[in-house]
């Protein structure tokens, strides 16, 4: 069984991570290696989410457009300068909206198999 924690970092960061990569790449012209380093992440990392073979971003993106916002909000504050502590925030609020919407509901309850569950409601 999947805590809706456990699902927010298995589906829905990998898309935002995909997201703030693509737009710090296309919108700010960093470079890859500047993008692994202010993210914590590998170069290769960030050349399989900007070739799409990492992370089923897409579909995510389609059921929680509010990714791109966030995204686009973290991308901001990391072009900028911004350290880490700046823009965590920004994770935790997504996480609380996402966690609220009726197809990350819907989407806990076919993972969990939990067919009455509304922790995401109460939390």
């Amino acid at each position: 069984m999947k805590t809706p924690c456990e699902l927010v970092v298995g589906k829905i960061m990998p898309a935002m991570r995909a997201s703030v990569v693509k737009e710090l790449s296309n919108k700010y012209h960093m470079k890859q290696a500047d993008i692994a380093r202010r993210l914590g992440i590998t170069q290769a990392s960030v050349s399989q989410y900007l070739s799409s073979s990492r992370a089923a971003g897409t579909k995510m993106i389609e059921s929680f457009p509010e990714i791109k916002t966030y995204s686009s909000e973290i991308a901001k504050k990391i072009a900028a300068g911004q350290d880490r502590f700046e823009w965590d925030s920004i994770l935790c609020r997504a996480c609380k909206e996402i966690r609220g919407k009726e197809a990350f509901i819907k989407m806990q309850r076919i993972e969990t198999n939990l067919a009455r569950c509304d922790i995401c409601n109460k939390a």
